[in-house]
């Protein structure tokens, strides 16, 4: 079995603002001045080159956390409060957060939800 390329699941999606459907694309398969367009409304949304180069770098990081997967099990996050800390193993944590940017277009908050594969648990 060929293993899953992180760019083959990899894909951002948001609400349009006309509609409230649902966009999804890759940044990694746009062309330069792609232009997307709602399939329900035919609205059109163009991002400028510092935005794509934002989502191009944001990319870079979940690719790299998701190449580094085999390391996770040794890494925690930890929480103090006061005297006291609380571990949360690094693998787990992503394994239950959504990664989401909010931008405003047409003067509305919009949410990009970055779905990536969720990482599996079991070695």
């Amino acid at each position: 079995m060929t293993p899953v390329k992180y760019s083959d699941v990899n894909h951002i999606e948001f609400k349009c603002t006309g509609c409230n459907s649902n966009i999804s694309f890759s940044i990694l398969k746009m062309e330069p001045d792609e232009v997307l367009t709602c399939k329900e409304c035919g609205k059109q949304y163009f991002f400028n080159k510092k935005f794509l180069d934002q989502i191009v770098r944001f990319e870079k990081l979940l690719e790299a956390v998701h190449n580094v997967k085999d390391m996770l099990d040794t890494t925690n996050v930890a929480i103090a409060f006061g005297d006291e800390e609380i571990k949360i193993p690094y693998r787990l944590l992503l394994t239950r957060l959504n990664t989401m940017l909010t931008l405003k277009i047409d003067g509305k908050e919009t949410t990009f939800r970055f779905r990536v594969e969720p990482l599996n648990l079991q070695n």
